[in-house]
């Protein structure tokens, strides 16, 4: 059975994958920093394995790289959520890191690198790409990124394209992810959890207040097809390029992703104001992403719209309890 080794797996976005994995007939090798299953189905614990540990830790990830059948790195791993307050340790993890374990795996003989990366390379961009027009952005468009959780980002794709580069061999393929949406994301990730907060407050019958930006639009991808897209990435042939979007390509308002939740909940109480940057951060994320180049070289397509996810999100919710 052919391997893939899986930082940072057990997360609200690595689950998904997790599940994808073992559905394809592969068996993932988790490294996670903790042993919590709490997202991870009963049938999917069953096909993996899990390790602890820290992926920057050559003695342990080397020979989980050198294994017989091991395909691929998925390399979801990040400090995300203190990334501002602690930026010379994101740094380390989340740009030194991902170059670290690129080589790594290339030492160890895997030959595809499939690196997780974010929207927020692009920042805020101004013009025909900003509201009301929303032109989708393409992978070539400029970078803009405002943060360290950005800044680390562009670094970590930048040294590992470079380190690629000198061995041919070695296939690294970024992805560009549009604004997910998944079942855990405000238990997990509390910062990032409004979309989660007016689906899930608006199924369970708390009144849902979001003060700001409900004439912004978004371009929100379900955690089910971000998955997809990784699994792709991973065994897709030969790549014609090293970064690609996953995103709809549609944008979105918070009131579509009410309407959304209110054909499952009726008399779902939720209230949102007018204005843009609904995340009320310094600069705004916002925007369309053109996901026309995964659509050609990975086959990527989503397989759920925005009801059809809502759908499923609140099915997995409630099966989490």
């Amino acid at each position: 059975m052919s391997s893939v080794l899986v930082t940072g797996g057990l997360g609200v976005n690595g689950a998904p994958v997790l599940e994808a994995l073992v559905r394809k007939g592969v068996r993932p090798v988790v490294v996670d920093t903790r042993h919590d299953l709490s997202l991870v189905d009963v049938e999917t614990q069953a096909g993996i394995e899990v390790i602890i540990g820290d992926f920057t830790d050559e003695a342990l990830i080397a020979p989980l790289l050198r294994r017989e059948g091991m395909k691929a790195v998925i390399h979801m791993a990040a400090l995300v959520g203190n990334a501002q307050e602690m930026p010379l340790e994101a740094f380390r993890v989340n740009a030194y890191g991902t170059a670290f374990l690129l080589d790594l795996a290339q030492r160890c003989g895997v030959r595809r690198f499939v690196f997780t990366s974010t929207r927020g390379v692009y920042g805020e961009q101004p013009g025909a790409a900003a509201h009301p027009t929303y032109k989708p952005i393409h992978e070539d468009d400029p970078l803009r990124p405002y943060g360290v959780y950005d800044v680390c980002k562009v670094a970590a794709e930048g040294l590992c394209r470079n380190i690629a580069r000198a061995h041919p061999e070695m296939e690294f393929i970024a992805l560009r992810f549009a604004t997910i949406f998944a079942p855990g994301k405000a238990l997990r990730h509390k910062n990032y959890g409004i979309l989660s907060e007016i689906i899930e407050g608006g199924v369970s019958g708390r009144p849902v207040n979001i003060s700001q930006g409900g004439d912004q639009k978004d371009d929100l991808i379900y955690v089910a097809d971000v998955a997809d897209a990784i699994v792709l990435a991973a065994f897709c042939p030969k790549p014609r390029h090293d970064v690609y979007n996953i995103a709809t390509g549609v944008g979105v308002t918070l009131h579509d992703l009410a309407a959304a939740v209110r054909k499952i909940a009726p008399d779902a109480d939720i209230k949102i104001g007018p204005g843009l940057n609904y995340m009320q951060w310094p600069t705004n994320y916002s925007g369309v992403l053109d996901a026309t180049r995964a659509a050609e070289d990975l086959g990527f397509r989503t397989r759920y719209d925005l009801a059809t996810a809502v759908a499923d999100y609140v099915k997995r919710y409630r099966s989490l309890g």
